[in-house]
């Protein structure tokens, strides 16, 4: 393989490496604007040492206000909220204990709850997968 050929491929994989972790980054200085938190159903302490999922269906939604993928999916979150489904949103950088009691190992998670156990989760930026989750619990 050439020299030319080698720094090509180099290139080429920097820029999906690139692409890859955009969601990662902090785009609280610059990038993206306004504030990701929804004060509707973003956990409270009283919340959190409360978190009393027997016999309920709802949907938790584990973010960070850097993730660029759960700002992305706030629309959608906003928009199965309005259709009647339960969210309750978890900043893991305020709750990482809930993150950890819920195995939440990337971001954005979403943890589907029928009934009190958990029936599915969605890792990652998916919002069909998510929208069509979600509305199945209420079926």
């Amino acid at each position: 393989m050439g020299d030319c050929m080698k720094a090509y491929l180099k290139i080429l994989i920097s820029l999906f490496l690139i692409i890859l972790f955009v969601g990662c980054l902090d785009y609280e200085n610059g990038g993206l604007s306004g504030a990701y938190e929804s004060d509707n159903n973003n956990i409270d302490s009283q919340k959190l040492n409360n978190l009393n999922l027997e016999g309920k269906t709802v949907v938790l939604e584990f973010y960070a206000d850097w993730c660029g993928y759960c700002k992305a999916l706030e629309p959608t979150m906003n928009q199965l909220e309005k259709e009647g489904v339960e969210i309750i949103k978890i900043n893991t950088d305020e709750y990482p204990e809930l993150g950890r009691q819920f195995g939440v190992r990337g971001l954005p998670t979403v943890v589907y709850i029928k009934d009190g156990k958990e029936v599915g989760r969605t890792i990652g930026y998916d919002p069909e997968e998510i929208t069509k989750k979600a509305k199945e619990l209420y079926n």
